[in-house]
């Protein structure tokens, strides 16, 4: 094989190999120009790895008829699928990518990721059954009790991620994200704050809703109502720009009477900030903002953002130590990891007020 190739080629082969060699056999592959349309490759380059494929029993070919996945290899791996709301979000994808990482290390596994539109988990999920994968992870934005009726009848491993579904013997790997509002709430009541905001600045899903659940029932039992400020974005991802034009417009016209603002993620919360800086208000002097998920923007930010985090690499590792064990004849059980605070300059602490002794 000509050196200028050779390279290529191995890096062809393996991609090839190993999404071939899980179809099942007599799966008709897509059409040559197809293949040279998603891969990107040579003529050459694909015509020679595709000849080492059928060399070494991954795939056939059929004269006049196409070339077929061979189906020789399926039972050697573990097809693992991670379903997840297709948002452009640096959380989420964060721990697309850990958990992506963790799973690849194990030879006998083969990680695939679907993604699906907001709002339309239910249609899509029609398409998922028994031939899919081997162990599936689902990560619900919004699923309707027939949807997941009909995944548990498929008789595959189903392990719900960051799900607040609790049913009996069900597999949840759970971030715990009404802690991490929880946490935000009791960080700045424990900093003297007893005027304080919430900005929901995402799309109303699970994972949002279970935040705010989280931080009002914190400040429910401190006996504090927080002023809510509902920028009521639709669609399929929170947007930092129309935080900042919402937060603009808003602070133009009504009194800031909190001294202290929850936003829903660090990538609005940025926003938030610079709205109120834009008109007039030193953060933290004036507001103290707190945000969550842990967006790297926020170390980088004027002031850094004081936030919640989610250790994105001890959920992978927990979710396929889990998957291992259910391979083995285990079960996975509730898996929780709890998220953790990180302390920087956006909030500052005010006087402790103290009761009045009472008269007479």
């Amino acid at each position: 094989m000509p050196k200028s190739i050779a390279h290529q080629v191995t890096a062809l082969y393996e991609i090839l190999q190993h999404e071939f060699a899980l179809l099942p056999t007599g799966r008709q592959l897509p059409a040559y120009r197809a293949l040279l349309k998603k891969y990107g490759c040579s003529r050459q380059t694909l015509s020679r790895t595709l000849q080492l494929l059928i060399e070494n029993g991954v795939i056939y070919s059929e004269e006049r008829s196409g070339i077929f996945a061979s189906g020789k290899f399926t039972s050697d791996l573990y097809r693992i699928l991670f379903i997840r709301v297709d948002w452009c979000c640096e959380h989420a994808d964060r721990f697309s990518e850990a958990i992506r990482r963790e799973i690849s290390k194990r030879r006998n596994f083969h990680y695939i990721e679907l993604r699906y539109p907001p709002q339309n988990c239910d249609s899509f999920l029609e398409q998922i059954d028994k031939s899919s994968a081997d162990l599936l992870i689902l990560w619900p934005e919004e699923l309707s009790f027939t949807s997941l009726q009909r995944l548990s009848s498929l008789q595959l491993p189903l392990i719900l991620f960051d799900s607040g579904i609790m049913l009996p013997n069900a597999a949840i790997l759970d971030i715990q994200e009404e802690l991490a509002g929880m946490m935000a709430a009791k960080y700045l009541v424990n900093r003297g704050h007893r005027r304080i905001a919430l900005a929901i600045t995402e799309p109303k899903g699970l994972t949002c809703r279970k935040k705010i659940n989280g931080f009002m029932d914190y400040l429910y039992l401190a006996g504090i109502v927080p002023h809510v400020i509902d920028i009521e974005l639709s669609g399929g991802e929170a947007s930092q720009s129309a935080s900042y034009e919402f937060f603009t417009y808003w602070l133009q016209r009504n009194r800031v009477d909190f001294s202290a603002c929850f936003v829903l993620s660090d990538y609005t919360a940025l926003g938030v900030i610079r709205a109120f800086q834009d008109t007039g208000y030193q953060v933290p002097k004036d507001i103290s903002i707190i945000g969550c998920q842990g967006e790297m923007a926020g170390e980088r930010s004027q002031p850094t953002l004081t936030t919640i985090i989610f250790d994105a690499e001890k959920v992978a590792t927990v979710l396929a130590t889990g998957i291992d064990e259910v391979f083995a004849g285990g079960t996975f059980g509730i898996r929780r990891i709890p998220p953790i605070l990180v302390e920087r300059n956006s909030v500052i602490s005010l006087p402790l007020v103290k009761a009045s002794p009472p008269s007479g």
